[in-house]
């Protein structure tokens, strides 16, 4: 039996010997298989980096009124190009118109006042020459000059007020540029104390660009170009 038991092994382990061989020799012949190669060359490229940006025209003037009362009128649309001085919004002018006309009533009247005062003061001042009056109404007469002139003095301002007002009815666009939207429609009431704007003129003749780099890649530049200052001249001014 230990006879036949080791020529069973001795020819397991023949097989074996047989069968890595065979397959010794097919890896071998499959490592001898000829692959292509390339020649790497030296080249320059750029590489570009993407950012978060805002961007922004040269000037963004917000819009209120000055005055408050109902939008009679929208006289622009939105993304609409104005020139500096072009209507805009119109606020109801009716009331403004009438305070204008009191005003103007109110200085007529006061020049009156005045005319009088003058007119009762310069017969009073001859009527003092002669003794005929005190020096007490005299004076008193010349009060009431100084209390007229004051009066029309006030109704003056009173009608600049109410005229500024009527030119306030009419929202003018204080630059060139580009209207933007338009939160308020005729009817709506606003004031100077509105929340929003009624809108937003955007000169875009000149853009900026706002963006932040992160801090390796500001000391990456830095270490690259000696200074900040060399890192941003080093940039193309125009990527697209």
């Amino acid at each position: 039996m230990a006879v036949r038991k080791t020529k069973a092994v001795a020819a397991i382990a023949c097989s074996c010997i047989i069968m890595y061989s065979c397959n010794s020799g097919q890896t071998v012949q499959q490592d001898s298989k000829v692959y292509e190669s390339i020649t790497l060359k030296a080249e320059n490229i750029e590489l570009s980096e993407t950012y978060p940006a805002s961007i922004q025209g040269r000037q963004d003037i917000a819009i209120y009124p000055q005055i408050s009362g109902t939008i009679s009128k929208v006289c622009v649309k939105e993304g609409q190009r104005v020139k500096k001085g072009q209507s805009l919004f119109v606020i109801d002018q009716v009331p403004y118109k009438a305070a204008l006309q009191i005003a103007e009533a109110n200085v007529q009247a006061a020049e009156a006042g005045v005319a009088t005062a003058e007119l009762l003061y310069n017969s009073r001042v001859k009527l003092h020459e002669k003794g005929v009056i005190s020096d007490y109404d005299l004076q008193t007469s010349y009060n009431q000059l100084l209390t007229a002139k004051a009066q029309l003095a006030q109704a003056q301002a009173q009608e600049v007020t109410a005229q500024n007002n009527m030119t306030y009815t009419m929202v003018l666009s204080p630059a060139d540029g580009v209207v933007g939207t338009l939160p308020y429609r005729e009817g709506a009431l606003v004031s100077p104390s509105i929340p929003a704007a009624l809108t937003t003129v955007s000169d875009n003749s000149v853009m900026y660009v706002y963006f932040s780099l992160t801090e390796n890649r500001l000391l990456s530049l830095t270490r690259e170009h000696s200074t900040m200052d060399e890192a941003l001249r080093s940039l193309p001014e125009n990527s697209g």
